[in-house]
Formats: structure tokens, sequence, C-alpha cells
């Protein structure tokens, strides 16, 4: 009766402190994926704040380059009428400088183009980074984990054998069975009997018969 209580108290206890160790280590890898998501939000919303800002930045460039474009071809314009220069002459400059004003217009779209690449480029290395943290975070917290419940085991094996050895004192040594089988423990419990044959005659594990096999003398 004794050792079946024993026992239901050592699986209670095992599951109890189990139990608590497991949701210690579960708060604490939530917090650490939570630290880790708002870190990543925090980037994530930082790049694209920063990205927002790309189009606006180069349409303002190519609103001044079209603007200055405009400006460079009515003064040439105004200085041929002034200068009296042929057709053919005025057509070539209004071709250069149409030229120009291209090569420069395309070089700020590749420019645009460059930097909104870069800026998706770190939004997925953002990605990347944050699973791979979150993976070795929780890759982390598991092995503390299991760490941490095979040292609660050993504790309880621990209190158990303390326990064992209690009983045992008083002749109990059916405890030991989960430990040591059935004929481990027996012989155990003969050696004690031997040891102790009052005790064990008090106990009810031996009779007067056995008690005087042992002793020599009556009970």
């Amino acid at each position: 009766m004794a050792t079946t209580g024993l026992q239901d108290t050592f699986v209670k206890r095992q599951q109890e402190s189990a139990d608590k160790i497991g949701n210690l280590y579960n708060l604490r890898r939530d917090s650490q994926n939570a630290e880790a998501k708002m870190e990543y939000d925090k980037g994530l919303s930082d790049v694209q704040a920063a990205q927002a800002k790309i189009a606006p930045q180069y349409q303002t460039q190519a609103n001044q380059l079209g603007t200055q474009y405009e400006r460079n071809r009515r003064n040439l314009n105004l200085q041929n009428m002034m200068n009296g220069m042929g057709t053919g002459t005025a057509v070539q400059q209004q071709e250069a400088l149409n030229t120009a004003f291209q090569n420069n217009y395309a070089a700020l779209r590749a420019n645009e183009l460059n930097a909104q690449a870069q800026a998706n480029q770190k939004i997925a290395d953002l990605g990347v980074q944050y699973q791979n943290t979150m993976a070795k975070k929780n890759a982390n917290a598991e092995n503390d984990k299991a760490a941490a419940l095979v040292e609660n085991q050993n504790k309880q094996n621990d209190w158990y054998d303390q326990q064992a050895k209690l009983l045992a004192g008083y002749g109990d040594f059916s405890a030991y069975e989960r430990m040591y089988g059935p004929e481990a423990t027996q012989q155990m419990k003969d050696v004690w009997i031997i040891q102790n044959p009052r005790a064990a005659l008090g106990a009810g594990l031996i009779d007067a018969k056995k008690f005087k096999e042992i002793t020599g003398e009556n009970p």
C-alpha cells in the first residue's frame, strides 16, 4: 500500500514539475520570439519608410531635369535667333541637347530602379535573418528545456530513492522493484530480515519459526 502511494506521488511530482518547467521555458521562448519579431518589424518599417521616399525623390530629380532641359532648349533657341545660325546647325544643337537629356533621364531612372532593388533586397535579407534568428532561438529554447527536464528527472529519481531507502528501513523493499526488479529486491529484503529479525517479526514479515531459525531464540 505504501509503495502504491509512493509511486503515485512520484508520478504526480514528476508531472507537476515537468509541467512547470515546460511552461517556464515556453514563456521564455515566446518572450524571445516576441522580441525578435519586434526587432524585425522595426527594421522592416525603417526600410519600407526609406523605400517609400525613393520614388518621390527621383521624381523630383526627374522634374528638375525636365525643367532644366526646357530652360536650356529655350536659351539655345534664343541664342540661335540672336546669332542668326542656320537651321542645320540649330537642329544639331537641339539634337545634342535632347540626347544629353535622354541620357541623363535614363541614368536617373536606372539609379531609381537600383535603389528600389536594394531596398527590396534589404527587406528579403531581413526576412531571412528573422527566420534564422527564430529558428536559432527556438532550438536553443528546446535544448535548454530538455536539459532542465533531464535535471528535474534526476532530482525526482533521487527523491524516489531517498523515499525507497526510508521505507526499506522499516522492512518495506517493494519500492526498489521499480529500480532493481523483483529478484534483486527480494534479496535485499532477505538480507534486511536476517540483520533485523526482531523488526521483521514485528512487521509481520517472518513468523516465530523463522525468527528462531535466524536467531536460535524463541521470540
